[in-house]
């Protein structure tokens, strides 16, 4: 990863240059985020520091309700990285907002409530409530469930 890391980064700036990755990604018993697995990333983070990325991408832990444990976790990543931190999965718009303000990450991305959501920026703003979306048509392959969400306030 570092070599690609450095290689992009000769081409095109490590200012320009994001990582993604997901400490917290499970595999069955395949792949588990125990001690071990995350002493392990603690030293990547620390080393991705020295890189001056424009921003490292982390996926929080994956409890269902964003909580102590997602805290927990992105205070682990911030110990390490100090660098710009997008943070991502299962948080609401108060969760998130509740992460920045905590210095935890600089930013939150969210990927599924998108999907239902085109509108998601406008629906944060307005305090409107989020469509939930149809798990059965992502990723598909047709255009059910991802062109047919009705915008905020619309039939």
């Amino acid at each position: 990863m570092f070599d690609i890391v450095e290689t992009v980064s000769e081409v095109w700036g490590a200012d320009r240059v994001g990582v993604k990755l997901s400490p917290y990604w499970r595999n069955g018993t395949t792949f588990t985020a125990d001690e071990e697995l995350l002493a392990d990333y603690d030293q990547l983070l620390k080393r991705l520091g020295d890189c001056d990325l424009a921003y490292l991408h982390l996926v929080g832990p994956d409890g269902g309700v964003v909580g102590d444990d997602t805290l927990t976790a992105f205070g682990r990543f911030r110990a390490h990285y100090r660098g710009s931190v997008v943070a991502n999965l299962g948080f609401t718009r108060a969760s998130g907002n509740d992460l920045i303000a905590r210095g935890l990450a600089d930013a939150v991305s969210f990927g599924a409530p998108y999907i239902a959501n085109p509108d998601l920026v406008e629906r944060f703003a307005q305090g409107l409530p989020l469509a939930e979306g149809d798990r059965e048509t992502y990723y598909s392959g047709g255009e059910r469930g991802y062109t047919d969400y009705p915008a905020a306030g619309r039939p």
